[in-house]
This record gives structure tokens, sequence and C-alpha cells, in this order.
């Protein structure tokens, strides 16, 4: 399906480098451009510092300087459209495997994905609190969305990213949320609460969200996942195929 990986992994890790940044920007955070994506910092330990699009070559002064913004532990998310030079860099500096994803893709010039039981729409601006409570639970293994607080928050209101909330008998059930970066589509934040499980709520969420993709001009869609996982026979199951692997290095 793919047949040019260096030119999809330079396009999918730009957009969701580019993504994540509208993201970080909107919640507070600072960024470092570095290596043609960013260092992302929301605050002291915060679950969402890292680096990401990596892509162009990084000399080991700009990688210190890196290490120095997002201090310990310092994260990278990389795909193999990074710079051969950045491997053996990491390796001199003590990095260490610590997180392996899976990076699916489909073209949206296809068949559309085959929706499946409940009833999707997007979130309104005032659900904000709503769309983050319900993937929170979801994330954390609980029925009350109501009970748990959300790790960190996602802004609703940021350009060109929409929630979307899944419904079963008018009830909530889970949650998505869809990003447009230069004609691709990123797929991410999927929650269903466990309850409402294995009823194809997932893959509801992936179909009212390439479909809303496929009217904003998007060729092109992606999600992670962790390998192995429901999610993954999810996105398998609404024609997406692996694009690539990537691999999260720490140090500290």
């Amino acid at each position: 399906m793919f047949h040019d990986l260096t030119c999809l992994a330079r396009r999918l890790e730009r957009a969701q480098a580019l993504q994540n940044e509208r993201f970080n920007q909107a919640a507070g955070g600072r960024s470092l451009p570095v290596g043609g994506g960013f260092a992302h910092l929301r605050g002291e330990a915060h679950p969402l510092n890292q680096a990401l699009g990596l892509i162009e070559p990084i000399t080991e002064p700009e990688l210190e300087a890196l290490e120095a913004f997002l201090g310990i532990p310092t994260v990278l998310e990389l795909s193999p459209g990074a710079d051969p030079s950045l491997w053996p860099l990491l390796a001199r500096r003590g990095y260490r495997l610590h997180a392996f994803q899976q990076l699916w893709a489909r073209s949206l010039e296809g068949p559309p994905a085959a929706g499946s039981e409940g009833l999707v729409r997007q979130a309104r601006l005032d659900e904000a609190g709503i769309f983050n409570r319900v993937v929170a639970a979801g994330f954390l293994e609980r029925d009350d969305w109501r009970d748990p607080t959300p790790p960190f928050e996602v802004s609703l209101e940021v350009p060109d990213a929409w929630g979307f909330l899944a419904f079963v008998d008018g009830e909530l059930a889970g949650g998505g949320l869809l990003g447009v970066v230069e004609g691709v589509a990123l797929l991410s934040g999927d929650a269903v609460l466990p309850r409402f499980r294995a009823r194809g709520l997932q893959k509801a969420l992936i179909a009212a969200r390439l479909a809303f993709a496929r009217d904003r001009a998007c060729d092109l869609a992606c999600a992670s996942t962790a390998p192995g996982t429901a999610s993954q026979r999810s996105y398998e199951a609404c024609g997406f195929r692996a694009a690539y692997p990537k691999v999260e290095m720490a140090r500290g």
C-alpha cells in the first residue's frame, strides 16, 4: 500500500508534530523547534513532555539543548524517517528503549470505513469538560465518566481539531479526537467506557472521523496504537494498514 516509506514517514511525522504543537501552545506549554519537529514542555514531570517529528539531522549541541529544555527524563518519539545519524548519537549519550508504538495509515480515496452500533457526533465547544472526562474514564478503565480527573485536558478550540462523542441509547459511552494538518487526518484519544466495549463503538468513532476528514479534503489518515491491542484491531477493521513502527527513546 505504501511504496515510499521515507516520504510517508516525513509527511506523517510532520503532521503529528504540527498538531501536537497546536495543542501544546493552546495548553500554555513551551516549545523548542529541533530536527524538523518540536520538543514540547508542559510542566515538570508532565506525561506529554517529549520531542517528536525529528526527521532532519541533529547535532550533538542541539541534542544537548533539547535535553536541557525537557529535563529528566528526556523522551524522544522517533520513526524510521529520522536521519540515520541520530541513532549512534543517542547510543553515545546513553538513551534506552522506553516504549514501542505502531503507526497505522490508510488512504481516504478508497471506500469509506463501515460504521457500527452507536451514535457518534461532534462535541460542542461547551462540552470540552465532558469530552475530557469520558476519554480519561475510558483510559482509566472506569465506567463513571463523571468521577475521574483527567491527567491533562485537551482544548476543543484548537484550529483544525475536533472532539467526537459516542452514545448508546442516549448514554455517553466514549470519545475520540481528530486533527487535520496539510491533508492528513490524525485520529487519536480513542476511549470507550468498559461496559460499552465489544459493540463496535471504536469503529463507529473511527468511521465518523474519517467521513468528517473526507469532507475537509484529506487524502490520508493515520493513528498510533500500542502493538497487539483492541485498538489495533479496530483500526485494521476500518481499512488501516501498518505504516511503520515507532519507538520512544529515553535518557535520565
